[in-house]
């Protein structure tokens, strides 16, 4: 028995590799369920309906950001291997790259079918299939056209998953949709000029013609800290949003505006996480190693905290919720491996500094 359990376990690792998983998985799919419960709660009264339909959609986005990134790595063996990055699919035979691509598409096209009478929402699938593809593999290969290439990656996994998602769930013709999709765009934007920025010198030595590579260092430094503040603000746009369309809940005497708790975190993390834009190593909000206000407010917030957040709510108010509550903290905790210990050691580490300056 412990050896089947090995054997499966190595299975599910292999295959997390060759779709990326961990580039996905605990980020970019955890901050759509948070739009997708946002979006249940501000067209309440929540019906079971809603529930299956948010199950079936979330299943969507998570085969076709594990297709986008395989065929990514696909696209990317050769620059890789000059990179000397591993590449997963560098070992595979051609029968098993076949197996792997004609399995996550059957899976992919099988989940977009439920929504498919929608030809808005077909339209908008489209054009996710398009970005996607085209920004990986040639003759488009947008990653290698400079700002194409961070428009293409910004457009494929954060604009169109948003707009798809209210397509689904909703109506993509609502002001609210359009100001969360600029504002997930922006910090989607934001997370590509770091990603960039980090492979930079690599690119550059293998005439990888991406923006980060044709940028001298000192303007890619000074683009990404006018993105992290964009992103920022981005954010705190993206709260005030919820904030107004969410409401408010009869709790005993008291009435408690849903939106108003993420919103006050935010308020609250944004002047220490500006601040800590002063220190260098913790200016690289996304790939610093140093645990920081500022991972707190850019990743931990939108892809653990709020949409956590949101379906407690969701789950009082239809319990049948609770099922993609516990789905959710499996995916984000348990896969995810999120670690709860880290802004407690921030605190600290504050606040012996604090004591210090004293």
């Amino acid at each position: 028995m412990p050896c089947r359990d090995a054997h499966i376990g190595e299975l599910l690792n292999q295959l997390g590799r060759l779709v990326r998983w961990h580039d996905w998985g605990p980020s970019k799919i955890p901050t759509l369920w948070g739009i997708v419960f946002y979006i249940g709660l501000s067209q309440r009264p929540l019906a079971p309906t809603f529930t299956a339909k948010a199950a079936v959609f979330i299943a969507f986005a998570a085969l076709h950001s594990a297709l986008g990134y395989a065929v990514n790595d696909w696209g990317d063996r050769a620059l890789d291997k000059l990179h000397g990055k591993p590449n997963a699919f560098a070992s595979l035979s051609r029968t098993q790259v076949l197996a792997v691509f004609g399995s996550l598409a059957i899976l992919s096209i099988l989940s977009g079918l439920a929504f498919a009478d929608d030809v808005l929402w077909v339209l908008l699938w489209l054009g996710w299939v398009f970005a996607s593809l085209g920004y990986s593999l040639p003759p488009l290969r947008f990653k290698e056209r400079g700002t194409w290439g961070l428009a293409a990656s910004s457009v494929a996994q954060w604009s169109l998953p948003v707009l798809l998602t209210f397509a689904a769930l909703a109506d993509v013709a609502r002001w609210d949709a359009a100001l969360l999709t600029l504002a997930l765009t922006i910090s989607g934007a934001t997370l590509e000029v770091a990603h960039q920025r980090f492979d930079r010198q690599r690119d550059a030595s293998t005439h990888t013609h991406t923006l980060g590579s044709r940028l001298s260092a000192p303007v890619l430094d000074r683009l990404y800290i006018g993105m992290l503040l964009l992103d920022k603000l981005a954010w705190g746009l993206a709260l005030v949003v919820m904030a107004t369309r969410l409401g408010s809940i009869p709790i005993w005497r008291w009435s408690l505006s849903i939106g108003s708790v993420p919103l006050a975190l935010y308020a609250i993390l944004l002047p220490f996480a500006l601040w800590e834009m002063r220190r260098p190593e913790l200016l690289d909000t996304y790939y610093s190693i140093h645990r920081s206000f500022g991972k707190l407010l850019h990743e931990t917030m939108p892809n653990l905290v709020l949409p956590a957040y949101l379906m407690i709510w969701a789950t009082v108010l239809q319990p049948l919720n609770g099922l993609l509550l516990a789905a959710f903290l499996l995916w984000r905790l348990v896969l995810g491996q999120a670690d709860w210990r880290w802004p407690l050691r921030i605190l600290q580490s504050w606040r012996s500094g604090l004591g210090r300056m004293r």
